[in-house]
């Protein structure tokens, strides 16, 4: 599967968005090819998309052009979309200032898939091909807001299409510093394919520095060894660096 990831200028923090959506879909076996646009230069969408069999438009989700855009190359039409709306209306729903566009934020191609937003007031949206089995992905285009879309609802097209059917998302922890755990993740990344590592704050504690597996695999067997053996790996490399691993915690990992 080919797919593209797209920036556009309004994203925050773009080596982030491009670094993390890289490493996840490489991890699932997708080749992809990144690409910086501005809002100028929508047009070139189009020759993006018949290269691909799917795009990622980050920062496209609650903007007017760029859902007209997409909606456009898909051969749709647009409209304000009565899930999407809500979910816009709730989030403001207890602010003391809101928007006078919130039905600009809700238009979306036709017949899309909402997505929801749990970091903020925008969903993201997957809207599908009328001619052919592609589709396009938006996400807002806040960092935090892009990767809680993708892995709330857009992931699940793209292992679809991979057969990357099983999954388990678990962190181990090293006793040392922020470079070790680094050198770790990159040695790690030149034995093993179908897993996206990385250094993740979001399972900050006292323990350690968190370095963060998600594996992804065509059967539970698969998925078993695959865990076994980088956490064999990984206390293998720790210990060359003088250094230990804690055993993760149960409550850590989710299927």
């Amino acid at each position: 599967m080919k797919a593209a990831i797209i920036l556009l200028n309004n994203v925050s923090k773009p080596d982030s968005a491009r670094w993390w959506l890289e490493g996840y879909l490489k991890a699932i076996g997708v080749e992809v090819a990144t690409y910086s646009l501005n809002f100028e230069n929508l047009d070139s969408l189009g020759g993006i998309f018949e290269k691909n069999d799917a795009i990622i438009v980050v920062g496209a989700a609650g903007d007017k052009r760029a859902a007209s855009k997409i909606a456009e190359i898909l051969k749709l039409g647009v409209e304000v979309n009565q899930e999407a709306l809500e979910l816009i209306r709730n989030y403001y729903s207890d602010k003391m200032e809101i928007p006078k566009d919130l039905e600009d934020k809700a238009v979306m191609p036709e017949f899309s898939y909402v997505i929801q937003n749990e970091r903020g007031a925008v969903p993201g949206f997957v809207a599908f091909s009328l001619t052919d089995d592609k589709f396009i992905a938006a996400t807002p285009p806040r960092f935090e807001e892009a990767v809680e879309c993708f892995e709330l609802g857009i992931q699940d097209f793209f292992r679809q299409k991979t057969g990357k059917k099983y999954s388990v998302t678990f962190a181990l922890y090293l006793d040392g510093s922020i470079e070790a755990a680094e050198k770790i993740v990159e040695r790690l990344h030149q034995k093993e394919k179908n897993v996206f590592m990385r250094l993740d704050a979001r399972f900050l504690g006292t323990r350690g520095v968190p370095i963060a597996f998600t594996v992804f695999a065509e059967s539970p067997e698969e998925l078993s060894d695959t865990m076994s053996r980088l956490e064999e790996e990984s206390s293998k490399l720790a210990s060359e660096l003088g250094l230990r691993i804690f055993e993760k915690e149960k409550d850590e990992e989710e299927m």
